[in-house]
């Protein structure tokens, strides 16, 4: 005997295989988004201002400070901030170049690299060994001589640079020059780096000044840079509107009492003496315009306040163009 099925039962049966249909078409339009495992720990939009605005001001900084030192108009400017791996950055460097190893002393075993062109480095020796800074190009290393010298110089970037990560709680000590070998050495090649890069103009030459910072030192800098940007308290709009208003009730307007759009013949005017009555043509009883900043704000009468002349307001009047709800003044 066959069992037939209940209302209930045939209700639950196809609940259960719309269920099902549903289930299916979730999966189906449901989207698929390569991962790019190259692109991940990118500078954000947000990071990347950051970083670029205090690097602005290590520039401006330098500028000063280089000048002061140098007697003589130095300019730098920011260029960029970009990760990219280490063997990137050794690519970039040409056959010979100056490099300065600065330690974090907050962060044991990690350093910054400063990487400056030879195109500066000789004109800048040349100004401090009392030349003009126009030098021919030269392809060689820095002598043992020339080596102090420059190393001064380093000290006033790291100097700067250490006051433009002030906020951060960074301190940086010089550990010494490194030669192109060690430059090999100095981080793996896949290693990710933080490269800052700048344009320095001196005695009508131009050069790049670089700092590599490995991603360990790159990630503490952007996590105590997020973490001073965000716990800076947003300005509260409200009471910044109580202060604009407070102070916008300290300021003084020019007040006038008036009646515009009088017209009388020039030949009235010409007859006028002292003691005449001008009659302007307006019933006695209309009232005049107080005027705030030459806008006609509110009907009132000329009246008398003690042994001072006085305006009692009868009523606001509407300017052209005005929204409503709003002061006029």
């Amino acid at each position: 005997m066959e069992r037939v099925l209940t209302q209930a039962e045939m209700d639950a049966m196809l609940k259960k295989t719309a269920g099902r249909k549903e289930e299916a078409t979730r999966i189906e339009t449901r989207s698929i988004v390569p991962c790019m495992f190259g692109q991940s720990g990118l500078l954000s939009s947000h990071k990347a201002a950051a970083i670029n605005a205090m690097h602005e001001a290590f520039a401006r900084s330098l500028n000063q400070s280089m000048g002061a030192y140098l007697r003589t108009e130095f300019e730098v400017k920011f260029v960029s901030a970009e990760q990219l791996l280490y063997s990137e950055f050794l690519t970039r460097l040409p056959e010979h170049t100056y490099v300065m190893c600065f330690e974090v002393e907050q962060m044991a075993g990690s350093s910054t690299l400063l990487q400056m062109d030879h195109s500066l480095v000789f004109p800048l020796l040349d100004i401090l060994l009392g030349g003009t800074g126009h030098c021919a190009a030269i392809t060689r290393e820095i002598s043992e001589i020339e080596e102090p010298i420059i190393e001064d110089i380093a000290r006033i970037i790291c100097r700067d640079l250490e006051t433009a990560w002030s906020t951060l709680g960074a301190r940086l000590q010089i550990e010494g020059r490194k030669s192109p070998t060690q430059m090999q050495s100095f981080l793996a090649p896949t290693e990710k780096t933080l490269c800052l890069s700048f344009e320095a103009r001196l005695a009508e030459v131009n050069g790049m000044l670089n700092f590599v910072l490995p991603i360990s030192v790159a990630n503490t800098l952007l996590r105590k840079l997020s973490t001073n940007t965000t716990s800076k308290k947003t300005p509260n709009v409200g009471r910044a509107h109580e202060r604009l208003e407070q102070k916008m009730l300290d300021c003084s307007f020019p007040v006038d009492l008036g009646i515009s759009g009088i017209r009388l013949s020039i030949e009235t005017v010409a007859k006028l003496s002292p003691n005449d009555v001008c009659n302007l043509g307006i019933p006695a009883k209309e009232p005049a315009a107080l005027m705030i900043a030459g806008r006609k704000a509110f009907e009132a009468y000329a009246v008398r306040h003690g042994r001072n002349r006085a305006a009692q307001v009868e009523r606001r009047l509407t300017i052209p163009g005005e929204e409503r709800g709003r002061n006029p003044c």
